[in-house]
């Protein structure tokens, strides 16, 4: 079982959070698995600071996600120790939240121009908080667009 995880582990980066949930379908005992994960831990096949790190450079930059759908994500694989390390990677991607602007020109111009400015302006909100970011950066992303015919 531990070559299978190690080789697992080798090809992807895993968190301890989603190594326990492999080791808990399995019939080991809570005092096996948890060898187990701190063997990982210990060889560094899992790293919860670097999958943390990781994990948030891929969801910033490839799926566009803020900072608090990334937190959210990450509070589910118990990797709370983590959001710091996390949060700063986000930050440094995301200088000025020059993310969520593109995001929100791009999404703008996919918008149906037969809907009223306030429809439009609304439905970019609700995209962009559910993209996870803020309210407040939301607000002030989506302003510009409210003089806009």
């Amino acid at each position: 079982m531990l070559s299978r995880l190690m080789r697992y582990c080798s090809r992807r980066e895993c968190c301890s959070g989603q190594i326990l949930t492999r080791l808990e379908k399995t019939t080991l005992t809570e005092n096996e698995q948890s060898e187990i994960l701190d063997r990982l831990i210990r060889e560094r096949f899992v790293d919860d600071e670097r999958f943390a790190a990781i994990y948030c450079r891929d969801k910033s930059l490839n799926a566009r996600w803020g900072w608090i759908k990334i937190r959210q994500h990450l509070k589910q694989w118990k990797l709370d120790h983590t959001l710091a390390r996390a949060q700063d990677v986000w930050a440094e991607l995301n200088p000025n939240n020059e993310g969520l602007t593109s995001l929100a020109a791009k999404k703008w111009k996919q918008m149906p121009n037969e809907l009223p400015v306030n429809k439009r302006c609304a439905r970019l909100s609700r995209f962009l908080l559910g993209r996870g970011y803020a309210i407040h950066d939301v607000i002030e992303a989506v302003r510009p667009y409210f003089g806009k015919v």
